[in-house]
């Protein structure tokens, strides 16, 4: 008698990005922080994101790898949606950030490490410089 063979099992609604906050979050101001992690189909939430989410989200933070639907992407294809909606994105490590916003490479074509990014809107000026700044401290 399997596990997978008993009746436990439930279905459960599935919703893009867009619905679940239209149906769910009942403010409509900002979104301060969005921290995406769905084991590779990181960049089909940000599609189904919306405009609307996109507009309000000041910081968005996802993963990039080798798994789920990323097999189909690149970075630079997230990156490239975000930029088109405001936002400047870097790869993220530890007290280190390294933009990746206009800063295509062509290693990013085939690449396909673990990582994060964290990407600011553009609009949230604070932040944005902080990050920035930390940036040019990375590489110097």
């Amino acid at each position: 008698s399997s596990d997978l063979n008993n009746n436990n099992c439930e279905e459960v609604p599935m919703y893009s990005l867009q619905t679940y906050v239209n149906k769910f979050v009942k403010s409509k101001g900002p979104i301060n922080v969005l921290s995406i992690d769905v084991e590779g189909f990181d960049f089909d939430v940000l599609v189904g994101a919306g405009d609307d989410v996109l507009d309000r989200t000041e910081y968005i933070e996802f993963e990039f790898h080798y798994k789920g639907n990323w097999i189909n992407h690149t970075i630079m294809d997230g990156v490239r949606l975000l930029n088109h909606k405001g936002y400047t994105c870097y790869w993220a490590g530890r007290n280190k950030l390294w933009r990746l916003t206009g800063c295509d490479h062509d290693v990013y074509k085939t690449w396909r490490g673990h990582s994060n990014a964290a990407c600011v809107h553009r609009s949230q000026t604070v932040l944005a410089k902080r990050m920035e700044h930390l940036f040019l401290q990375t590489i110097d």
